[in-house]
């Protein structure tokens, strides 16, 4: 017996197409997958967004307060205190924005983890050798930028804020939001990239831009090693905590190239700083391979 063929009609095959792409099994679906281009340009819009609103809001309570603000006439241990509030205020805004919008997107699965093997003392050390060695390798390029403009403040509140609000904030959203849920779509590479340049934009100024992007690749790379936020929160914590005693000894914003007078001894420091990289880079290297391979020798 012959069998009969039957022609689906033209409106119930674009029907089932658009199905399809609801349910997550169609091309169309998979282009909109979280995170896009344009989910990215949302979350880096929540970042920024959400600091300058914080930041106008305090300005003009003080101001319709009568108060005023100038953080210039500030006593730096007041302006520490209302810097550590604000940004307190704004990043968990940051981070609450930026969950919700990747579950609204469709986001899901865990997006920080924190393993014991983060804790590991000799990848901590090489690492941190690393990202202050970088930082001298990086200093030619960052004296071409506008000088740094930065005044958190000083004392108790701004100590707070640099060495657990702002490891703990960052490595949330940028190590774990972010990261996570590039490499859940991208791979590993692409999302090593990406969430590193992400965390040096929200950083804002052109300086800590470059700089922050670079320290964010070694930053994910021993995240993505380790599967640990407790080694990134710590190694960042350090790397704010050098930063601010740099701030209270009259050295915040200077250059090692500025400080030293002599051209010689920079150029040694500079070559010294180099070989430091490369030791450091592959000492750490070596301690993840040993942390996944105890055998390895």
């Amino acid at each position: 017996m012959e069998e009969k063929k039957t022609t689906v009609p033209a409106a119930e095959r674009e029907a089932a197409a658009e199905a399809q792409a609801e349910t997550g099994t169609g091309e169309l679906h998979d282009r909109r997958k979280f995170p896009t281009v344009g989910d990215m340009l949302a979350l880096l819009g929540i970042g920024l967004g959400a600091q300058i609103v914080v930041g106008t809001a305090a300005v003009l309570f003080m101001l319709l307060a009568g108060h005023g603000f100038d953080y210039k006439a500030m006593e730096p241990a007041a302006l520490g205190k209302l810097m550590a509030a604000l940004y307190f205020c704004s990043m968990s805004l940051v981070l609450a924005g930026i969950l919700y919008y990747r579950r609204a997107r469709g986001g899901s699965g865990p997006w920080a983890r924190f393993s014991v093997r983060g804790l590991n003392p000799a990848l901590l050390l090489w690492a941190f050798v690393l990202i202050f060695a970088v930082g001298v390798v990086l200093e030619p390029l960052l004296n071409l930028l506008p000088e740094l403009s930065l005044n958190v403040g000083r004392g108790f509140w701004t100590i707070l804020s640099l060495v657990v609000f702002a490891p703990v904030f960052e490595e949330l959203i940028c190590r774990g939001v972010v990261l996570s849920s590039l490499r859940a779509r991208y791979g590993v590479v692409t999302a090593w990239l990406v969430s590193s340049l992400f965390f040096g934009v929200l950083h804002g100024q052109p300086a800590q831009v470059i700089g922050a992007s670079v320290i964010g690749l070694i930053l994910g790379y021993v995240y993505l090693a380790t599967d640990s936020m407790w080694s990134v929160m710590i190694l960042h914590a350090l790397n704010n905590a050098v930063a601010y005693l740099a701030m209270v000894t009259g050295h915040g914003n200077a250059l090692l190239i500025e400080l030293v007078e002599s051209r010689t001894l920079y150029v040694l420091i500079y070559i010294a700083a180099l070989a430091l990289t490369a030791v450091s880079g592959y000492m750490m290297l070596r301690t993840l391979r040993r942390m996944k391979n105890p055998s390895a020798a």
